[in-house]
Protein backbone atom coordinates (compact mmCIF):
# COMPACT_ATOMS: atom_id res chain seq x y z
CA UNK A 1 0.00 0.00 0.00
CA UNK A 2 1.68 3.69 -1.60
CA UNK A 3 -1.22 5.59 0.51
CA UNK A 4 -3.92 5.12 3.23
CA UNK A 5 -6.86 2.92 2.62
CA UNK A 6 -9.35 6.11 1.70
CA UNK A 7 -8.95 8.04 -1.24
CA UNK A 8 -9.59 11.81 0.48
CA UNK A 9 -7.17 14.31 -2.37
CA UNK A 10 -6.49 17.17 -1.50
CA UNK A 11 -4.46 20.11 -3.12
CA UNK A 12 -1.38 18.55 -0.94
CA UNK A 13 -2.17 14.79 -1.14
CA UNK A 14 -2.94 14.02 -5.23
CA UNK A 15 -2.30 10.64 -5.34
CA UNK A 16 -3.75 7.09 -3.51
CA UNK A 17 -2.11 4.05 -5.01
CA UNK A 18 -2.90 0.63 -4.09
CA UNK A 19 -1.46 -2.36 -5.34
CA UNK A 20 -1.76 -6.01 -4.40
CA UNK A 21 1.42 -8.28 -5.13
CA UNK A 22 0.97 -11.92 -4.86
CA UNK A 23 4.97 -13.98 -4.62
CA UNK A 24 6.33 -10.61 -5.47
CA UNK A 25 4.19 -10.40 -8.59
CA UNK A 26 2.24 -7.28 -9.62
CA UNK A 27 -1.80 -8.58 -9.29
CA UNK A 28 -3.79 -5.83 -8.87
CA UNK A 29 -3.55 -1.91 -8.93
CA UNK A 30 -6.11 0.86 -8.08
CA UNK A 31 -4.88 4.88 -8.45
CA UNK A 32 -6.88 7.49 -8.12
CA UNK A 33 -5.14 11.33 -8.90
CA UNK A 34 -6.81 14.31 -8.22
CA UNK A 35 -6.00 17.10 -11.38
CA UNK A 36 -6.74 20.60 -12.15
CA UNK A 37 -9.72 20.63 -14.12
CA UNK A 38 -9.55 19.95 -18.16
CA UNK A 39 -6.18 18.42 -17.51
CA UNK A 40 -7.92 14.83 -18.50
CA UNK A 41 -5.45 11.57 -18.66
CA UNK A 42 -4.87 10.35 -22.11
CA UNK A 43 -5.81 6.99 -21.86
CA UNK A 44 -2.66 5.64 -24.09
CA UNK A 45 -1.82 3.31 -26.56
CA UNK A 46 -1.93 0.01 -24.51
CA UNK A 47 -5.40 0.40 -23.05
CA UNK A 48 -6.97 1.99 -26.92
CA UNK A 49 -5.31 -1.67 -28.44
CA UNK A 50 -7.62 -3.83 -26.10
CA UNK A 51 -10.77 -2.63 -27.40
CA UNK A 52 -12.34 -0.78 -25.15
CA UNK A 53 -15.03 0.45 -24.84
CA UNK A 54 -16.72 3.51 -22.37
CA UNK A 55 -18.61 2.70 -19.19
CA UNK A 56 -22.35 3.08 -18.90
CA UNK A 57 -22.13 5.29 -15.80
CA UNK A 58 -19.05 7.64 -16.82
CA UNK A 59 -18.80 9.57 -20.10
CA UNK A 60 -15.23 10.03 -20.00
CA UNK A 61 -14.00 6.38 -19.14
CA UNK A 62 -12.59 2.92 -20.71
CA UNK A 63 -13.38 -0.52 -19.94
CA UNK A 64 -11.01 -3.74 -20.87
CA UNK A 65 -10.74 -7.22 -20.35
CA UNK A 66 -8.37 -6.72 -17.59
CA UNK A 67 -9.45 -2.98 -15.79
CA UNK A 68 -10.95 0.33 -16.36
CA UNK A 69 -10.17 3.80 -16.03
CA UNK A 70 -12.63 7.15 -15.72
CA UNK A 71 -12.03 10.87 -15.36
CA UNK A 72 -14.47 13.15 -13.29
CA UNK A 73 -15.10 16.45 -13.46
CA UNK A 74 -15.99 17.14 -9.93
CA UNK A 75 -17.04 20.48 -8.32
CA UNK A 76 -16.11 20.17 -4.40
CA UNK A 77 -17.36 22.51 -1.78
CA UNK A 78 -14.13 24.95 -2.15
CA UNK A 79 -12.52 24.17 -6.35
CA UNK A 80 -13.33 22.20 -9.11
CA UNK A 81 -10.91 19.71 -10.33
CA UNK A 82 -10.33 16.29 -11.96
CA UNK A 83 -10.61 12.63 -10.26
CA UNK A 84 -8.79 10.37 -12.61
CA UNK A 85 -9.59 6.38 -11.37
CA UNK A 86 -7.41 3.75 -12.74
CA UNK A 87 -7.84 -0.20 -12.13
CA UNK A 88 -6.14 -3.62 -13.40
CA UNK A 89 -5.33 -6.88 -12.77
CA UNK A 90 -3.45 -9.59 -13.85
CA UNK A 91 -6.72 -11.93 -14.85
CA UNK A 92 -6.57 -15.50 -13.58
CA UNK A 93 -7.79 -17.96 -16.28
CA UNK A 94 -10.75 -19.08 -14.16
CA UNK A 95 -12.61 -15.71 -14.76
CA UNK A 96 -14.35 -16.22 -18.15
CA UNK A 97 -13.67 -14.07 -20.84
CA UNK A 98 -17.53 -13.06 -21.29
CA UNK A 99 -17.20 -11.83 -17.35
CA UNK A 100 -14.28 -10.27 -17.24
CA UNK A 101 -15.65 -6.58 -18.37
CA UNK A 102 -18.67 -6.71 -16.66
CA UNK A 103 -16.59 -7.57 -13.30
CA UNK A 104 -14.38 -4.56 -13.90
CA UNK A 105 -17.11 -2.69 -14.54
CA UNK A 106 -18.97 -3.61 -11.40
CA UNK A 107 -15.37 -2.68 -9.40
CA UNK A 108 -14.91 1.29 -11.06
CA UNK A 109 -18.51 1.59 -10.21
CA UNK A 110 -17.67 0.69 -6.62
CA UNK A 111 -14.22 2.96 -6.59
CA UNK A 112 -15.96 5.80 -8.67
CA UNK A 113 -18.67 6.08 -5.94
CA UNK A 114 -16.24 5.61 -3.02
CA UNK A 115 -14.02 8.52 -4.53
CA UNK A 116 -17.25 10.87 -5.53
CA UNK A 117 -17.83 10.48 -1.45
CA UNK A 118 -14.88 11.16 0.23
CA UNK A 119 -13.74 14.07 -2.32
CA UNK A 120 -17.22 15.70 -1.90
CA UNK A 121 -17.36 15.64 -5.77
CA UNK A 122 -20.81 17.35 -6.71
CA UNK A 123 -20.97 15.79 -10.21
Amino acid sequence: MDAPAEVRLSADWKEANCRILVDGQGRFSALATRKPAGLNMPFGPAIEKSNPEALPYAGNSRLWDSGAAVVLNCKGPTDSFDLDLFVNASVPATLKQEDRRPTFAALMKKFMDLAKQQNQCGT
